[in-house]
């Protein structure tokens, strides 16, 4: 991994050797000054001055976008920094095969850096098509193979994770919903219970009732009976007291 990381550091800064009427009448003396800044560690003053470089005349324009490249890569700006690379090999002459191999090896870092691993893979085999030997892109190629598979690999155990867990919720929704079904059948047959029951104390109730109604009836009639007899007793004696009297 430091080899790795040393290598991804790794730029090409061109030097410019410039006379004193060069650095006075062009943008050259604010390119260079900004290679000065960028051996110092000043990212953002070297951007600066690459830029006020690049809006002058110059006749290293190609190498100035391909340096601001590099101050923007080590300040994290991959996006702006993407640009100023096409932009230097735009100027390049045709045949540079050399400085082209170098800025695609440098935007191959810049996906790698961002774990963009295919798109790095492809710009390390265009660094390679112009510069078979070069060793770094050799490194960084089968670093960002091994990483691009290692990524497909976690993306799919987290996928069967997920599906996995999409269906354990699944089932655990189910879950609930039959226990909640139960509930409700059982708060259901519980109602209906309760109901039945009252039912049958009404019902218990009104039968009580009747027999008391019925045994009423019966006393009534009993009582009735026993008042006959009562009167049927008293006439007889009656009417045998009177017999006795007359004789």
């Amino acid at each position: 991994m430091r080899l790795f990381v040393f290598f991804i550091l790794i730029f090409l800064c061109f030097d410019f050797s410039f006379s004193q009427n060069e650095k006075n009448s062009n943008g050259d003396i604010f390119l260079f000054q900004g290679n000065t800044a960028y051996r110092k560690g000043n990212l953002q003053q070297a951007e600066e001055l690459y830029r006020k470089g690049l809006l002058l005349p110059s006749d290293h324009k190609s190498q100035g976008y391909f340096n601001l490249a590099n101050s923007l890569y080590n300040q994290k700006k991959y996006d702006l920094a993407e640009n100023e690379y096409i932009n230097s090999l735009n100027l390049l002459d045709k045949n540079n095969n050399f400085a082209k191999s170098k800025i695609y090896y440098n935007i191959a870092n810049l996906y790698l850096e961002q774990k963009k691993y295919d798109k790095a893979i492809d710009y390390y085999i265009k660094a390679l098509s112009l510069n078979p030997l070069d060793s770094d892109a050799q490194y960084n190629l089968n670093y960002a193979w091994k990483m691009m598979q290692q990524s497909k690999k976690n993306n799919n155990k987290k996928n069967n994770d997920q599906n996995k867990n999409d269906q354990n919720q699944s089932d655990n929704d189910k879950q609930d919903k039959q226990d909640e079904q139960d509930k409700q059948n059982q708060q259901q047959n519980n109602n209906e219970k309760k109901q039945q029951n009252q039912d049958n104390k009404q019902n218990q109730k009104s039968m009580s009732k009747e027999e008391i109604e019925r045994l009423l009836k019966a006393m009534q009639q009993k009582e009735l009976q026993t008042q006959q007899q009562l009167r049927d007793t008293l006439n007889y004696r009656k009417s045998k007291s009177s017999i006795e009297k007359d004789w």
